[in-house]
């Protein structure tokens, strides 16, 4: 029977064009000789960069790292609409109309800040039970219902006018599609406009700069230097507040029971309603909680422990 190894931490992979999140996990849990992986958040095949993959104890931590702000280089091609809003899909409809750079620069700013947005129809968004893309390939119309999210940054890296297209940095929240986006800033100008290139260059702490490329996890692992690639537990989960455990807490904590202010070291008063932290025993992350305050009083929930 092959050796099955045990692991736990965060991979910071390169996902290279032509393999799918899933073609991922999958080539890793070869190379790694491991099975508990999964990845945190979706890049679509003819996309690439950073693809977070979680190992061992870190699979329960995927909630977390998928919340993560993220940024993006997005190639916007104008003049082409498509039924997938990237250059992958079937052209639907086309615009000759020439955008100038000062035009295309002036509408960035609307799509910043919070902004109401629409996924594209092939996507695995689930409305009324079933993923959007089943929808699409059976020829199947359904009213897809916006959802809100948050763009902190766009800024203009590149404009061809000759060939009508523009790369753009993206800084925005979960749950963001850059299809999407570049949909709608055709839109905005009064065109049509798709995605070009897609490169995903940071997941909350976890920089493109730093991605290794399955090829390259391979070569670290067979130089027998595995654990050199992990990521710790705790690693870019700095932005949800840090509770400690006192020695009365203690047993509290590791057992999943309530946290109140008698056994943490940190003010209850310093948290608001519904908000996830971090749970510590000295210097060990323990797991998450959420701070409740109800008819049974003020306390952490501990949420999920590693």
């Amino acid at each position: 029977m092959e050796k099955v190894n045990s692991y736990n931490g965060y991979l910071n992979v390169y996902k290279e064009k032509g393999m799918t999140s899933h073609d991922v996990v999958f080539k890793a849990r070869k190379i790694l000789k491991t099975k508990k992986i999964g990845h945190t958040g979706t890049l679509d095949p003819d996309a690439q960069g950073v693809l977070v993959l979680c190992v061992g104890q870190a699979t329960k931590m995927v909630e977390y790292i998928t919340d993560h702000e993220k940024v993006y280089e997005v190639e916007v091609v104008l003049g082409q609409e498509t039924d997938t809003c990237d250059l992958s899909g079937t052209i639907i409809s086309e615009n000759d109309q020439r955008i100038s750079q000062n035009d295309f620069e002036s509408i960035l700013a609307q799509f910043t800040g919070a902004i109401s947005q629409k996924p594209p129809i092939y996507s695995a968004i689930r409305v009324n039970g079933k993923k959007l893309y089943h929808y699409a390939r059976n020829g199947e119309t359904v009213e897809i219902p916006d959802r809100d999210v948050h763009i902190a940054e766009i800024s203009l890296l590149e404009f061809r006018e000759e060939i009508q297209q523009a790369k753009i940095m993206v800084t925005c929240s979960k749950g963001t599609y850059m299809r999407s986006l570049c949909r709608d800033i055709g839109i905005a100008l009064g065109t049509v406009a798709c995605m070009g290139n897609l490169i995903r260059h940071q997941v909350g702490g976890f920089s493109i700069t730093d991605a290794l490329t399955l090829a390259e996890i391979a070569k670290i692992v067979d130089q027998d230097q595995s654990e050199a690639l992990f990521y710790p537990l705790a690693y870019s989960l700095d932005r949800y507040p840090c509770v400690r455990a006192t020695e009365q807490g203690r047993k509290f904590l590791l057992n999943g029971n309530k946290l109140f202010q008698w056994n943490i070291h940190e003010s209850l008063e310093a948290f608001y309603p519904g908000e996830t932290l971090r749970l510590y025993d000295g210097d060990q992350l323990i797991g998450m909680g959420r701070y409740v305050q109800n008819e049974e009083g003020n306390f952490i929930k501990p949420t999920k422990l590693l």
